[in-house]
């Protein structure tokens, strides 16, 4: 794996492209991030500015679940959650196939801006969402979106051929690590619990006008909150509508975010969560628009 990753470093340094951005393609518990995470080490010793979009809405390392985070590195990273987070755009979700369009719109929001922000190598970690005719549409759409440079497929057999045939660009095929280990699926829901509630340690409870067609929304329903002067895309933090004050017509959210901000709007997610024995819940998922 190392001479593999080393293999990868020397093709995209003799690429002549200022800018080069690396799509990661594979299922789940293939070693992607590892991947990820040890191709940025590469460029960084290069001395090169790495940037990193996690689009992995179900187990983000970089920002909290149901966003898309895009980070610089700033050290060398045994972990890619040691990426310090710059930007979070908001899908409202952890499954990528119940908001495609967002989970797109997020991911060539964060390419461009590590691109704005001047980064030599943009490593895109996405989803290992591949399995039938709908995952390939949205990967092709995915890669379409962000013109990546060069494409990183790790498979361990040909699970992901069928998108590959479809693409006209460079492609470099990597075998499966034998450092990787599968999560079951009730260690993905742990770990995404674990995160919501380190995320939401430091929550304080702020009152916004409800966003439109609130009056369907659940009390524990994922809100993005961004700045209405601001591209709606990026997000500031997530909070939790809390409760309903119906006199006053205005929603209680919890959110770390400072309730100094000012001109704050919500995007509603699709994802509901509650408190059991003082800790956060996924409760359930359901359709949102």
């Amino acid at each position: 794996m190392k001479q593999a990753i080393e293999d990868v470093v020397e093709n995209v340094l003799r690429q002549e492209q200022k800018q080069v951005v690396i799509f990661m393609l594979g299922d789940v518990d293939v070693g992607k991030t590892y991947t990820v995470t040890s191709i940025a080490n590469v460029f960084f010793a290069h001395g090169l500015k790495v940037a990193v979009v996690d689009t992995d809405v179900g187990q983000s390392d970089i920002g909290p679940p149901c966003c898309i985070g895009m980070g610089i590195q700033e050290k060398e990273l045994r972990t890619l959650s040691e990426v310090p987070l710059h930007s979070l755009y908001f899908v409202g979700t952890t499954s990528p196939n119940r908001s495609t369009h967002d989970c797109v719109k997020g991911a060539a929001a964060a390419v461009a801006k590590a691109k704005e922000l001047g980064a030599d190598v943009i490593i895109v970690d996405s989803t290992g969402w591949i399995e039938g005719e709908d995952a390939k549409r949205f990967k092709l759409f995915e890669i379409k979106e962000i013109e990546p440079a060069l494409v990183i497929a790790i498979e361990r057999e040909n699970e992901v051929g069928h998108i590959l045939t479809a693409l006209n660009m460079k492609v470099i095929k990597l075998a499966v690590s034998s450092e990787v280990r599968s999560r079951s699926r009730d260690e993905r829901k742990a770990l995404r619990e674990e995160a919501y509630n380190r995320y939401f340690s430091t929550a304080k409870t702020s009152v916004f006008d409800p966003p439109a067609l609130a009056w369907t929304l659940e009390e524990g329903t994922i809100m993005g909150l961004y700045n209405s002067k601001d591209d709606e895309n990026e997000i500031v933090g997530l909070g939790i509508l809390m409760k309903w004050d119906y006199e006053q017509g205005k929603v209680i959210v919890s959110t770390p975010v400072d309730d100094t901000e000012k001109g704050m709007e919500m995007k509603t997610g699709g994802l509901k969560l509650i408190k059991a024995n003082g800790k956060f819940k996924e409760a359930r998922v359901y359709n949102f628009y």
